[in-house]
């Protein structure tokens, strides 16, 4: 008897039933999306620059295939895909193999992957709701290449317990700004890669804050930093 998805033919060998189920470039970045907490089918494919959405579609049903990802629907009646236990058991394995990148095969980010639409959109999966304020805090962000002009983007936080999804944007919200973060956009992304540390960014210049002293004080906490040890 064979394994779910596991084709006649190949060698009797766990790594090789396991390669069969994941090991496919999109399939586990998919996981990693969904691993990042998004549901619905645009969040999956924002957070996947370079996959179309065909092949999106397609690496879902084969997922699906596979007993890794199940099709449901939001509380707002519109499809959603979420991890099945299978699915999950294979987040120590995906947080492995970023920790073992980043040990042995990563270097700084190039320029053409320097994106900081991308960048805000993974801040905003790393926000850690049950650690904001009660109120809505809004974060400014301009960051800066070389000599080309600041980049700008702003994070929502709607508050602690306020049920409402963190927002990204590329334009101004319309809300005041509660916080001002003057940053270098490679070190930035170093930083959300785990390759460095917000304290070490800021240490080196690299990352600055301006707002109400509280405020300042509390953002390390707001988000689950790959490196959370470091958050001084």
């Amino acid at each position: 008897m064979t394994g779910r998805g596991t084709r006649r033919g190949i060698e009797y060998c766990p790594v090789t039933a396991g390669v069969e189920a994941v090991g496919d470039r999109w399939t586990l970045l998919v996981l990693r999306e969904l691993l990042m907490g998004s549901e619905r089918f645009n969040d999956l494919h924002r957070g996947l620059p370079g996959i179309s959405r065909s092949l999106l579609s397609a690496r879902l049903r084969r997922m699906r295939v596979h007993g890794l990802v199940a099709r449901t629907t939001d509380p707002d009646g519109r499809p959603a895909y979420r991890l099945t236990p299978a699915g999950a058991a294979l987040e120590p394995l995906v947080w492995q193999l970023g920790d073992w990148a980043r040990r042995w095969s990563f270097g700084d980010p190039t320029r053409e992957q320097l994106d900081a639409g991308w960048l805000l959109w993974r801040l905003r999966q790393y926000v850690r709701p049950e650690a904001l304020p009660e109120r809505r805090v809004v974060v400014e962000f301009a960051l800066r290449v070389a000599d080309e002009p600041d980049e700008r983007a702003w994070l929502v936080l709607s508050g602690r317990g306020s049920g409402d999804d963190v927002s990204a944007c590329r334009v101004h919200p319309g809300y005041e700004v509660d916080v001002w973060v003057g940053a270098d956009l490679a070190e930035t992304h170093r930083l959300v890669a785990g390759t460095t540390t917000l304290a070490a960014a800021r240490r080196a210049g690299h990352f600055h804050l301006d707002g109400a002293p509280d405020l300042v004080a509390a953002f390390p906490t707001w988000f689950a930093w790959r490196t959370p040890h470091d958050t001084r």
